[in-house]
C-alpha cells in the first residue's frame, strides 16, 4: 500500500510539473509547458541488501537492474525459478528467484547462502552473488551454455539434444561423483557432515568440454525435507520415501547417486521408470544386463558399462549401511 501511494505521489508531481507559471522581471506572468511524463516512465527502485558477494564480483552487479531486467525462464526447481539474464554489459548469467515460502527465516537463509557461497571448487557451480530486492531473495550463478545433463539426455531432437556416447557419460558420472564426495568431505559450522539431499540430472551442469559441476547443493539446507521428497519421485532413498528416517544422510545421497548412474546408463527418467526396481528385477531373474543400456549409445556394450551398472547396484542397497561411501564410488568409476 505504501509503495502504491509513493508511485501515485511521484506521478502526480510529474504531471503537475508539466505546467509552471513564471514571473518575468517586468512583472508579466508566463505559462511554461514542459514535456509530459508517462506513468510507464516512472522507475521505482526498491530497497536492496547484499547477502553474499566478493567485492570485485559485487561491483559488477546492480541488484535493481538485475531484478527488473527482462529474463528468459529456464525452469522451475525445488529452490525456486531459474532464469537466464543478459545484462546491459552483455554478460550472461543465471539467476534463481528463491521460492516465496522459503524466505520466512531470512537470517537462516542468509547464513546458509554465505556458507555455501564460500565453497569454491571446479566440481561445484559457485554462487557468484546473492541479494534481497523488494522482499525477494535472488542467487546468481555462472551461465553454462550446454545447460544440464537432463537437457542433454532427455531433450527433444534438435532442441538442446545430443546423443551422448558412453565415454562422455562416464566422464560426467566421474565429475558428479567427485562433486558429491567433495560435499561429503566438508562439515557444517556445527561439525555435522554435509549432504546433498537429492542428486539429479537437472542439477548436473555441463561445460563445453563435457566436464561437469554440481549445482543447487545448498537446497537441503533451505528447503524442508518433505518438499524435496515430494518433488523428486524415484530419486530418494526408501528410508526417506517411507518415512523410516526423518533426515537426509550421506548414505541417502549415495542411493540418489545410484539412480543418477542408472539414468546415465539407461537414458530413462527416474520419474517415468522405477529404475531401482527395474534393475532389481533384472538381477533377480539373472537376465543379461546388456539390454539395460541406452540404445542411443549404439549396440556395443563394453565391460565399463557393465561395471557401472554394478556400481549403481551397490549404491541402491535397501540397507543404508550396505551402501558404499562416495570416495569408494569415485575410485570404482576411475578404474572401471
Amino acid at each position: 500500500m505504501t509503495l502504491a501511494l509513493l508511485v501515485a505521489f511521484t506521478v502526480l508531481i510529474c504531471i503537475r510539473a508539466n505546467k509552471k507559471k513564471a514571473k518575468s522581471s517586468d512583472g508579466k506572468v508566463t505559462t511554461i509547458t514542459t514535456t509530459p511524463i508517462s506513468l510507464l516512465e516512472v522507475k521505482v527502485t526498491l530497497p536492496f541488501k547484499v547477502i553474499f558477494g566478493e567485492i570485485k564480483v559485487a561491483e559488477k552487479f546492480d541488484p535493481p537492474e538485475i531484478a527488473q531486467i527482462p529474463k528468459t525462464r529456464l525452469g522451475e526447481g525445488t529452490l525456486g525459478t531459474l532464469f537466464k539474464v543478459v545484462l546491459q554489459c552483455g554478460s550472461i548469467i543465471t539467476i534463481r528467484k528463491i521460492r516465496e515460502g522459503l524466505i520466512m527465516n531470512a537470517s537462516g537463509l542468509e547464513l546458509w547462502i554465505n556458507f555455501f557461497g564460500g565453497m569454491k571448487d571446479d566440481w561445484l557451480l559457485p554462487i557468484l552473488f546473492s541479494f534481497w530486492y523488494g522482499g525477494e531473495a535472488f542467487i546468481l550463478y555462472e551461465y553454462l551454455i550446454l545447460g544440464s545433463l537432463e537437457e542433454l539426455l532427455h531433450g527433444s531432437e534438435g532442441v538442446q539434444f545430443t546423443p551422448l556416447n558412453w565415454e562422455i557419460r562416464k566422464k560426467i558420472a566421474l565429475y558428479a561423483a567427485q562433486a558429491v564426495a567433495l560435499i561429503h568431505s566438508r562439515v557444517t559450522k556445527n561439525g555435522e557432515p554435509l549432504i546433498c539431499g537429492v542428486i539429479k540430472a537437472s542439477n548436473i551442469l555441463i561445460r563445453v568440454d563435457f566436464s561437469a559441476c554440481l549445482s543447487s547443493y545448498e537446497t537441503p539446507y533451505l528447503v524442508p525435507l518433505e518438499m524435496i521428497v515430494k518433488r523428486n519421485p524415484g530419486r530418494v532413498a526408501p528410508e526417506l520415501k517411507y518415512h523410516y528416517q526423518k533426515t537426509f544422510t550421506q548414505k541417502s545421497d549415495v542411493y540418489s547417486f545410484g539412480i543418477l548412474l542408472l539414468e546415465l546408463i539407461t537414458g530413462q527418467r527416474p520419474s517415468m521408470t522405477n529404475l531401482s526396481a527395474y534393475l532389481r528385477e533384472k538381477k533377480i531373474k539373472g537376465a543379461a544386463l546388456d539390454n539395460l543400456c541406452d540404445t542411443k549409445m549404439g549396440s556395443e556394450v563394453n565391460e565399463s558399462m557393465v561395471e557401472m551398472i554394478e556400481i549403481a547396484w551397490s549404491c541402491l542397497s535397501c540397507k543404508p549401511r550396505d551402501r558404499p561411501s562416495m570416495d569408494d564410488v569415485v575410485h570404482r568409476i576411475q578404474v572401471s
